[in-house]
């Protein structure tokens, strides 16, 4: 039932171009509700400029139409939402495992040797050891790789 209603739902999501902003707009700071809000695009948001988004944000939320946002409609928009906001981020972290291989992969053969993926483990154990004394502890100053 969940993965039909997502269905459904990407189906009005993408119908709506009202919708489909709300989505771009994940978080709930400032900047994302001015994003949202701030419909003439002149840096603020008047009390009207907010209720209207928010009368067509639920109108396209209710999507039987009888005039209430169920759980179902509510959670379906988040689900949906970071269903996608999830499948952006794996993609790019996929992405960059790709480059870190190719970076690891010194000898270009496809394959990272014990060599090779200790070398880049070294470097990282070597910059948390900062004071050079073989250990990683609290007397380490450094907070990152």
């Amino acid at each position: 039932m969940t993965k039909l209603y997502n269905i459904a739902f990407a189906a009005a999501l993408f119908a709506s171009p009202a919708l489909a902003q709300n989505a771009d707009a994940s978080g709930h700071g400032k900047n994302d509700f001015m994003q949202t809000y701030d419909a003439d695009k002149d840096g603020k948001v008047s009390k009207a400029e907010f209720a209207a988004k928010r009368k067509d944000t639920h109108k396209i939320l209710d999507l039987n139409r009888d005039g209430k946002v169920s759980e179902l409609d509510y959670v379906g928009e988040y689900s949906f939402r970071l269903d996608k906001e999830l499948a952006e981020r794996r993609g790019g972290q996929i992405r960059q495992a790709h480059v870190r291989f190719g970076v690891l992969d010194t000898d270009k053969d496809s394959a990272l040797s014990e060599a090779e993926f200790n070398e880049s483990g070294d470097r990282m154990f070597s910059r948390l050891d900062n004071n050079g004394d073989g250990v990683v502890d609290a007397k380490d100053t450094a907070k990152g790789f």
